[in-house]
């Protein structure tokens, strides 16, 4: 984990998938000494969320996930890097068309999708999910507290 302090604060981390994924990003976000109690708060809930659906829909290759917490004057910015997949370039080119992310219930699995997104979206200022040749990018930015 690198903190840099000042005006521009950075901090990064990489979180391997497994049973204490999130205890780790948790641990992280809350050992971030240039956050407030409001902003680390947003940052692990958005956090978790991001996390649940990478880990869950995501092939995760050896690298991992990075997480980057950034802090300027202009606003916090909460990103994930994670290993390119067709998945993720097919999920982004749908929300870069417009296509509504609503929740949903699906029928096949009997169950509400889309509520952690949607919940995502109204705390955040921002959610960006951006494909790559190499790395995938989902960016969420936030106005500082």
């Amino acid at each position: 984990m690198k903190i840099y302090a000042g005006l521009r604060a950075r901090s990064t981390i990489g979180v391997q998938p497994g049973p204490d994924a999130f205890d780790v990003l948790d641990g992280f976000i809350r050992s971030i000494a240039y956050l407030s109690e409001t902003e680390r708060l947003a940052l692990i809930v958005t956090g978790n969320e991001i996390m649940d659906n990478l880990l869950t829909h995501s092939e995760i290759g050896k690298a991992g996930v990075t997480v980057l917490v950034r802090k300027r004057a202009s606003g916090l910015t909460l990103a994930f890097f994670v290993e390119s997949h067709v998945e993720f370039a097919d999920f982004s080119s749908l929300v870069d068309q417009g296509e509504p992310l609503r929740p949903r219930f699906d029928q096949k699995e009997r169950r509400w999708r889309g509520l952690g997104l949607t919940m995502c979206r109204n705390i955040a200022t921002t959610v960006r999910y951006r494909p790559g040749l190499v790395v995938d990018r989902v960016i969420l930015t936030f106005k500082t507290v």
